[in-house]
């Protein structure tokens, strides 16, 4: 059997979730202490109200509606501290001292404060710190997708970058203003017009002509045939060189030049001004008889004919040629042709209207500045120049031109790989020797490498012809469309790295206020443990001198939660 001593060693453990409950059933606190409680928290938002901040810091950090037990005894001791003691006629402190004393003493009367400290801790533990908890884990988790966005971006940014950067190298671009830079690239048309000029009119070029010629000649032309004549557009580029001034084309120049009638009549019809309709005579009069259609009185039929044509009846060419001359006396020979249809005379609607008050404002309108815009997107070199060369623009900037000249020298070419082929393969050699020895003198003097050179300058010439980047530096000077998706396809790259620069910023801000909430919640969760912890202190010491000194142990899940904040 135990004795007394042992008994009074044995610990009580009380799980922290009744306490509330366990003090009331052993009669710790009165069954209404919460309704005490409450009482007392009004007590404390009046005596707060009136309470000097100023004399303490920790004044300033307290919030009314979270003033416990152990704020306002710490409240006490500091008004001790700070003020001087006056007490009234029943020895008790006055003024705010003595109001924060009464409530202190409300606390400790019928142990009102561990009902408190129970209820708290449940809230703290169950709630409040679970809460901070995950409040922190989630501004971390979106600190760490930030990260990542971020590092996207950044990566994404850069590429775009490089892709413009690659885009503007490859078509000879600064990057700086795209539209004028690619109508300046134009400049490098004329030097490479001249050196197809220059191959074309060479030497190879111009005995390749000569061997096709004279082959055709040998070959395809009898007695009784006439010469027939071959790579007609190469001999005339030959005879009569383009020029090789480049300017832009009339689409694009008249989209900045010839705007401005467009521009003008869209300003008129915008302008706030009343021009009054019986200002305007417009001097037509509808008078059915005085139209003179030229093709006969025809009578209208009220009866169905059954011609599904209805009151309309057909009608006979020559009675509209007796009509018609009896009528204007016009040669009548010319209006019939020959299988009877009648051809009506075209009826000229150009019907002039001339009122000058409409022009009376224009001296008087501001500037087009949507037309100087567009203006300014072309160099001004650009546009004099395209003005001044107008009539002297190199037919090589025409697709049609340059599609005859190659089809010519896609011809000379294939003739020239078709004799290298049978003077090289061994099957075709002995009769190619055949054939030679009855041909002409002038088609036996052209060996191999003489055909490989000829053939080479030709393929050089359909090369620096067909390049794409020749095509494209005449696409930008003729098509407007072209030069319009090509500045689109360039400017959106640069603007897609310009919104992703933009989107590092907005990541930025965001990390920042994820910073400053990670920041505000720390000091919340430490706040709650270390005031848990505290009141567990608290009600473990007042519940042990209540038994006697007996151990007494709160247990539950509050334990591993300080347990935890202590090895974290």
């Amino acid at each position: 059997m135990q004795n007394v001593e042992d008994i009074h060693n044995l610990p009580i453990d009380i799980t922290f979730t009744r306490l509330g409950e366990w003090l009331v059933d052993r009669k710790r606190i009165p069954s209404d202490w919460r309704k005490r409680l409450a009482a007392l928290r009004t007590r404390i938002s009046t005596a707060f109200a009136s309470l000097p901040k100023d004399i303490d810091p920790f004044i300033q950090t307290l919030d009314p509606e979270g003033i416990g037990y152990l704020e306002a005894k710490q409240i006490y001791e500091i008004l001790l501290k700070s003020t001087s003691e006056t007490r009234n006629i029943f020895g008790r402190l006055s003024g705010a001292a003595g109001d924060w004393e009464a409530i202190v003493r409300g606390f400790e009367k019928d142990h009102i404060y561990l009902g408190e400290a129970a209820q708290i801790m449940v809230q703290n533990v169950i709630y409040e710190i679970p809460y901070q908890k995950k409040q922190v884990q989630k501004f971390q988790q979106q600190l760490a997708e930030l990260e990542r966005k971020e590092a996207d971006i950044k990566r994404n940014a850069a590429l775009s970058a490089a892709k413009y950067a690659e885009a503007c190298q490859e078509l000879g671009l600064e990057g700086n203003n795209v539209r004028i830079e690619l109508l300046e690239t134009a400049k490098s048309l004329p030097s490479t017009f001249g050196r197809i000029l220059e191959l074309i009119n060479g030497d190879s070029v111009s005995l390749a002509m000569e061997y096709y010629s004279n082959f055709v000649k040998d070959a395809h032309t009898g007695k009784d045939k006439s010469l027939v004549a071959v790579l007609p557009n190469l001999t005339s580029i030959r005879e009569n060189p383009p020029s090789l001034n480049v300017s832009v084309g009339p689409e694009i120049l008249q989209s900045v030049t010839g705007q401005s009638s467009g521009n003008d009549s869209s300003n008129c019809a915008t302008k706030d001004v009343d021009y009054p309709s019986a200002d305007i005579d417009w001097d037509i009069t509808v008078d059915s008889s005085q139209i003179n259609w030229d093709i006969g009185n025809v009578e209208e039929e009220t009866d169905d004919n059954g011609t599904g044509l209805g009151p309309y009846e057909m009608v006979n060419a020559s009675d509209i040629l007796q009509n018609s001359s009896s009528i204007d006396g016009i040669e009548s020979e010319q209006n019939i042709e020959e299988n009877g249809i009648v051809s009506v005379p075209e009826i000229l609607w150009d019907i002039g209207v001339e009122n000058p008050q409409m022009n009376t404002s224009e001296d008087t309108d501001q500037p087009n500045t949507a037309l100087e815009k567009e203006q300014t997107s072309l160099p001004s070199t650009i546009v004099n120049q395209s003005q001044e060369t107008e009539n002297k623009r190199s037919q090589l900037l025409e697709t049609g031109y340059r599609s005859d000249l190659l089809d010519d020298l896609y011809e000379l070419k294939a003739f020239l790989n078709q004799r290298m082929v049978e003077l090289k393969s061994d099957e075709t050699l002995s009769l190619q020797h055949q054939v030679q020895a009855v041909a002409p003198f002038v088609l036996q003097q052209y060996t191999t490498d003489t055909i490989q050179t000829m053939l080479s300058e030709v393929s050089f010439a359909i090369s620096l012809l067909a390049d794409r980047k020749t095509r494209d530096l005449i696409l930008i000077l003729n098509s407007k469309r072209f030069l319009d998706r090509l500045v689109g396809t360039l400017v959106e790259k640069k603007h897609r790295e310009v919104r992703l620069r933009e989107g590092l910023k907005e990541i930025s801000a965001k990390r920042m206020e994820l910073h400053n909430l990670l920041s505000s919640s720390w000091p919340k969760q430490e706040a709650a443990l270390s005031k848990t912890k505290e009141l567990k202190k608290l009600c473990e010491s007042a519940l042990s001198s209540m038994f006697d000194g007996r151990p007494v142990n709160i247990i539950g899940e509050i334990n591993t939660l300080l347990t935890t904040r202590v090895n974290a």
